[in-house]
């Protein structure tokens, strides 16, 4: 199964579009129009991106794809200076509703996941970085309960390790210890994913983590181990006990230099799709665009013989 990351870009062409708000802009509200009014109008935004992520679990449901729901519902909540709660917009009892439709609605059977944004570094020597990281994902699993998520690995929470300086040993385990820190709701959830540079290639990544490791196409081609693609991908899911590992696809944009950007479209289908039994992000720019066109390749094409280095 592919899914589809955060944003439906057709859903967006019909006015299903996410509205965020930054924390500059939350304070000039305040200043002009007063906290209660300010609060309001945040409001508006919040119950509208829970409007759209219904949605787009809805359209993904007919589609027969999974979710990656966006990071970015409640934006300027989790900011360390802004001293409400979701509880103080008058949009309130609006937004648990919504959130009690989704998770009543059995038959949409979406695979939903979340990936925290790269600010979240929970192996940070610097102690505010990780109290900051802690309050996120506390509130990512917040909205993963709200949204009927199973509390365990099929309804994943992926993030990465962002930390390379030192020993990958002492990194990790500062890492699972202030994992220990967080809501049960993201512990139960948590996994690693492999990285585009720096230590945390699929080996090392398997070797030092205990929770399961997620396993990037792209990613690896840019910092690979010492192992092929297909083994790379296997080791990784070996550590998901189990459960239906949650994978990424993309491959590398053709007219930019840096091999990290990804593409718009794909022009291949990863051979790691048809022999690791995954469900799989396309981390393509295209959105449901580029999941028509990998769904058409795999069907039309013949797929490469040899795994992509």
């Amino acid at each position: 199964m592919y899914n589809l990351c955060c944003i439906s870009n057709e859903l967006k062409e019909q006015g299903y579009s996410f509205k965020t708000m930054t924390f500059k802009r939350w304070t000039q509200l305040c200043d002009q129009l007063g906290d209660e009014l300010a609060l309001f109008e945040l409001g508006e935004r919040w119950f509208n991106n829970v409007v759209v992520t219904l949605e787009t679990i809805e359209m993904c449901a007919r589609e027969g794809w999974g979710y990656r729901v966006s990071s970015s519902l409640f934006p300027v909540l989790t900011h360390p200076d802004f001293k409400y709660g979701i509880s103080d917009v008058p949009q309130y009892d609006q937004i648990l509703e919504l959130f009690e439709e989704c998770r009543a609605n059995d038959a949409w059977q979406v695979r939903l996941s979340m990936h925290p944004d790269q600010f979240v570094v929970l192996a940070s020597e610097n102690q505010d970085a990780v109290d900051k990281s802690i309050a996120e994902l506390n509130h990512h699993g917040w909205v993963m309960d709200q949204l009927g998520c199973q509390r365990n690995h099929y309804n994943v929470m992926c993030l990465h390790v962002n930390c390379s300086k030192g020993d990958p040993a002492d990194i990790a385990a500062r890492f699972m210890s202030n994992l220990n820190k967080t809501d049960q709701s993201v512990q139960s959830r948590l996994a690693v994913e492999v990285e585009d540079k720096g230590c945390w290639h699929a080996e090392n990544l398997c070797e030092h983590f205990d929770i399961p490791a997620i396993f990037d196409n792209l990613h690896n081609q840019c910092n690979p181990s010492s192992l092929s693609e297909l083994d790379a991908a296997l080791l990784c899911e070996s550590t998901w006990n189990g459960i239906r590992p949650v994978f990424h696809l993309s491959e590398s944009h053709p007219d930019k230099p840096n091999p990290r950007c990804h593409a718009d479209m794909p022009t291949f289908v990863p051979l790691i799709s048809s022999l690791v039994d995954a469900d799989y992000d396309v981390e393509l720019k295209n959105k449901c665009a580029a999941i028509r066109e990998m769904i058409r390749l795999s069907q039309n094409c013949p797929l490469p013989t040899e795994v992509a280095s």
